[in-house]
This record gives C-alpha cells, sequence and structure tokens, in this order.
C-alpha cells in the first residue's frame, strides 16, 4: 500500500517557522521542509499546486492531490481528531494533545509528511470506529461524508510512508503504521494489520524506538513521553494479536529500555517539565493495564511451550533452560493482588459513560482493565485445561458476566479488538461442544452460548465487519437445538442378539432427559455431529476478501 507519491519535504508555506522553531514550540519531532517557502495570493500555498502550475515545479501530482484534498478537508478532520480524543485517545494515547491541536491549527499535517500520515491514520481510525457505533450522544461526528471516508484518509496515510522504510525517519511515521494497523483490525483485514505492525517494528528497530540510550538527545519531555505511550500501546497491540491471531510474538518486553508513561494528565506536561496536580491520573490505570500485557506475553510463551508438539529433528531446549515455577492459579493470585491495590475508580467497571471527558477517561481504563484481566484469565486458564467440563463452563461463566457488568458506551467504544475477546470465550465453549456431553453439561453450554449471543448483539449493531455475528450463532444454536429434538436412532439388532431377550427399562431420570429434547434413549453421555458443532462462526468477525485470516485463541482449538 505504501508508496512514495508524498515528497519527504512538502512545500512550506510562506512565513511558516523553520523546522527548530517548530520543534522548539511544540515539542514535535518535524521531518526537514522545504527552506524556500512561497505564497500566492492571499494565503501561503501549502498544496504545491500554484508552483507546480505556474513555474513548472515537478512536484508529484498524487502529493498534490493528497495535500489539495486534505486543505479542502480541515473541518472534517478536526472533527475525526475530537472523534479520537474522545473514544481512541484514552487506550491509545498516541499524541500529546495539546500539542497536537496546536500544530493542527499551524497546519504543519501539510508541511510535515510524518505528521500528516498520523493525522490520516488517526482520521481513518475515528471515521471506522464511528461508522461502526461507537460513538456516543456526546460526541459529535461529520455525519455527510461518504461512507468510505475511513478508507479515503487510510490511503492518504499509507502514500505517505515511503516504500523504503529507511527513509521513514521520526515519530510520525511510527505512530502512523501503528494506526494502519489499529484500522485494519477495525476492518477486520488482518494480513492489512500484520503488514503494519512489520512496517512498525521494521522502523522502530531501525530507530532504536526499544532503548531510550539511542534516543536522539535533543528531544523534549513531550517527545519522550509520546514515544514511550507510543512503544507501549503497540507493544500491547502487538501481545493481543499474538493471542487472538496465533500469530509470533515482535516484542519483548525484557529487551525494553522504555520508561513507563509519566502518569501526568497532558495538560500537566510541557516541553521542558510536568506540573503534578497531586491527583491520581487516568494514566495509572493505562500503565496497569500495560502490567497486565506483560503477564500476557509471558504467559502466552508458556502456552506454547507447553503445547508444542514433540520434534524429531531438534532437542527442547526450553526443557533445559526454562522452569515455570507458579502454577497458573498463583499468577492469577498476583495479579488480582495488584489490581485490589489500584484506586477505587480503576475498580468501578460498572460506571456509566458520563459526556465528562476527565470521567470517561477512568471509566475507559476500568473497562480495559476488566477486558485485558479476563483475558490474561483465559490465556492463564489454557496454560494446562482440565478435562472437567464444569470448570471451562465456570471460567466462561465469569469472564461473561464481568462483560455484561460493563457499561456498553465502553464496549462499543473499545469496538471491534473486544470482539476478538469474545472469539476465545467461543472456542472455550466450542471445546466443550465437541467433546462427550450430557444433558446438563449440554443445558449450561447452551446457557453460556445465549449469553455470548446476548453481548454480541450489544456490540455489533453497526459494527460492518462483524455484523451478523450473533445471527450466525444464534442459527447454530437452532441447528444443535433441532438436532436434539430428533429421535435417537434405534440400533438393528445383531445375529446375536436375541430379539426377545429381557432389557432394563431407562430410568425415570434418563426417561425425562430424553423427552426434554424428544430424543428416546438415555442421555449420560452423547456427542455432537462435527457437521454442526464445526460450524460456529469462529471467529466472530468476518474477514474482506483478499485478506488471510486465521483468528485461533491459542490453548483452546482442538481441545
Amino acid at each position: 500500500m505504501a508508496s512514495s507519491s508524498l515528497p519527504n519535504s512538502m512545500p512550506a508555506p510562506s512565513g511558516s517557522k523553520s523546522p527548530s522553531d517548530h520543534h522548539v514550540a511544540t515539542g514535535s519531532s518535524a521531518t526537514s521542509i522545504s527552506a524556500n517557502p512561497r505564497a500566492y495570493g492571499d494565503g501561503p500555498d501549502y498544496t504545491g499546486a500554484l508552483a507546480t502550475v505556474r513555474e513548472g515545479r515537478t512536484d508529484d501530482g498524487v502529493a498534490i492531490a493528497w495535500r489539495s484534498f486534505v486543505l479542502a478537508s480541515e473541518e472534517t478532520i478536526e472533527q475525526l481528531l475530537s472523534v479520537y480524543m474522545d473514544i481512541v485517545y484514552p487506550i491509545y494515547p498516541l499524541f500529546h494533545a495539546p500539542t497536537l491541536w496546536e500544530r493542527l491549527r499551524r497546519r504543519d499535517h501539510l508541511t510535515d509528511r510524518g505528521f500528516f500520515a498520523s493525522v490520516m491514520a488517526a482520521c481513518a481510525l475515528s471515521s471506522a470506529r464511528a461508522r461502526d457505533g461507537a460513538l456516543n450522544e456526546y460526541t459529535s461526528y461529520p455525519k455527510d461524508g461518504p461512507v468510505q471516508q475511513s478508507e479515503i484518509f487510510f490511503s492518504a496515510a499509507a502514500d505517505a510512508i515511503p516504500k523504503d522504510l529507511n527513509k521513514a525517519t521520526g515519530m510520525g511515521y511510527l505512530r502512523a503504521c501503528g494506526l494502519l494497523a489499529l484500522t485494519s483490525i477495525q476492518y477486520g483485514q488482518i494480513a492489512s494489520m500484520h503488514q503494519y505492525l512489520g512496517h512498525f517494528c521494521t522502523i522502530s528497530a531501525i530507530q532504536h524506538l526499544h532503548d531510550e540510550s539511542h534516543w536522539p538527545l535533543e528531544l523534549t519531555l513531550i517527545d519522550k513521553e509520546e514515544r514511550r505511550r507510543l512503544y507501549w500501546s503497540i507493544y500491547c497491540l502487538n501481545v493481543l494479536s499474538t493471542v487472538v491471531f496465533n500469530s509470533i510474538p515482535k516484542f519483548d518486553e525484557v529487551s525494553a529500555n522504555v520508561r513507563y508513561p509519566a502518569e501526568i494528565d497532558d495538560e500537566n506536561i510541557t516541553p521542558v517539565g510536568v506540573t503534578p496536580n497531586g491527583e491520581v491520573s487516568w494514566l495509572r490505570g493505562w500503565n496497569f493495564t500495560t502490567d497486565l500485557f506483560r503477564v500476557l506475553e509471558h504467559t502466552i510463551r508458556r502456552v506454547r511451550r507447553n503445547h508444542a508438539p514433540p520434534r524429531e529433528d531438534r532437542p527442547s531446549v526450553t526443557l533445559l533452560l526454562v522452569s515455570d515455577g507458579l502454577t497458573d492459579s498463583q499468577i492469577m493470585e498476583n495479579i488480582l493482588h495488584l489490581y485490589y491495590q489500584l484506586p477505587a475508580r480503576f475498580k468501578d467497571y460498572t460506571v456509566i459513560m458520563s459526556g465528562d471527558g476527565t470521567d470517561d477517561r477512568f471509566g475507559f481504563q476500568a473497562a480495559n482493565i476488566q477486558a485485558t484481566l479476563q483475558l490474561v484469565r483465559m490465556t492463564l486458564f489454557s496454560v494446562s485445561i482440565p478435562s472437567d467440563v464444569y470448570q471451562k463452563c465456570n471460567v466462561a461463566d465469569q469472564v461473561l458476566q464481568t462483560f455484561h457488568g460493563i457499561c456498553p458506551r465502553y464496549l462499543s467504544a473499545i469496538s471491534t479488538p473486544l470482539v476478538y475477546h469474545l472469539g476465545g470465550i467461543g472456542q472455550l465453549l466450542a471445546s466443550v461442544m465437541e467433546g462427550h456431553l450430557t444433558e446438563a453439561t449440554y443445558t449450561r453450554v447452551r446457557q453460556l452460548l445465549e449469553s455470548l449471543v446476548s453481548l454480541v448483539e450489544t456490540l455489533e449493531s453497526d459494527l460492518q465487519p462483524g455484523a451478523g455475528a450473533s445471527k450466525s450463532l444464534r442459527t447454530q444454536i437452532d441447528r444443535i437445538d433441532t438436532y436434539m429434538r430428533m429421535p435417537a436412532p434405534v440400533p438393528a439388532p445383531t445375529h446375536h442378539q436375541n430379539p426377545n431377550a429381557f432389557t432394563i427399562p431407562p430410568t425415570q431420570q434418563q426417561r425425562d432427559a430424553g423427552s426434554m429434547y424428544g430424543m428416546a434413549g438415555t442421555m449420560d453421555d452423547f456427542t455432537l455431529p462435527q457437521e454442526i458443532v464445526g460450524d460456529f462462526p469462529w471467529p466472530l468477525i468476518a474477514h474482506r476478501p483478499g485478506y488471510a485470516h486465521t483468528a485461533t485463541f491459542h490453548g483452546f482449538d482442538g481441545v
């Protein structure tokens, strides 16, 4: 997708500050811009179109077209960035808000290619989330835009990223790649997500984002805080994709020499220092969620060690070097001990979205902490999955009850990534359905599937990639119910059987169980046909044609 249609140095407007002035004023890491600004008429030539036509410059026509589009869409861009700050920023705070608005006011996105890519990617994600029902009644949104508005901004961001990633210097391209990976998840395009996560990892390695000792010395405090937030945000996204899509982890938290972001609100961070106000910041909860993802990274490695098939071509090194001293239940106890030490605001996940930005950021943290806690719980459970059906059902029930308790507004705002969490619950229940069942265990699993359906229904009202997931789930439940009501086939007597031989009649309990579903015979132990249980829509998100898509919650498949 990336192309070199936008030049590294966009033409600077007349009267604009020099790159160094930009840096000092905003704390941004702007790439170099043209040193020969030229203005026409009443205002600067931001697009380069006038200079190209009148002076015969060789600027790329596609780049001019994108800048012209952006210049004509300023109001829309501002609205979409407001959407970003309302519903994306609390989970992915990739911009320092005052700096973002100041740079946008100065139209830096028309002179700084990396910043342009970041802004376009943020607009793409915001538009996709809004289109998929993530907005609340408190957030304004440009409703008169085209249906493909998100994809237009996505293309603008992708075109701004150089094909030669060695030339993608600066914070802007890194942030753009992370946002495009998130937007790809929103689209249900998982191959595209891997593509931009890969771009992020490549540029990150070139710029040593994982090691603060290699960061440029001239970075301001705002620069450093944005980099820290970006690193840990995409780290968490990578761990999530590793768990949900059974992919290879691209980050190692042990090797990261990157501090956690300061637990101070943006308004109290300046290029030269911070002014704490003495109150607990919502970033306290955000950093705790990062703790959970670090646990999750090690847990998924543990799961894969335990489930790795024996290899004939090489010995297992992990048996020689790795020792898992704590059980999964002990690890969960340690996590909950840390959780209970959090301030109360981060533990009240039933709080309602109020429309107050400060309060809602705390609500987002409480919701995201619970969602991540449940993901950790399920992953730890998959380290050594017991054969006991009731333990599996109890874990699924606990996770579902937690999700049902979270304010639906926060669930909708977190959007598509959350639906992939729910796919893990579905795969856990599917592993029960594929095994030996009794009437009691079938009834329990069916109740949990109904609970999952009702939860998905609240999330998918407008979720384009996942639309119809709850309907597909309910159709499968109905198919199983129909099968359960069918009379059980009576086996034909063999030549060894005496048709007049005395047989023991079924107990009343067995008759009741059979009549419950219209089945003859006992319900002590039965299995469902694979052609029925194998048709459950896992994952819950439908991908678009042309993209490979394998979402498997590792550890539950085939159990």
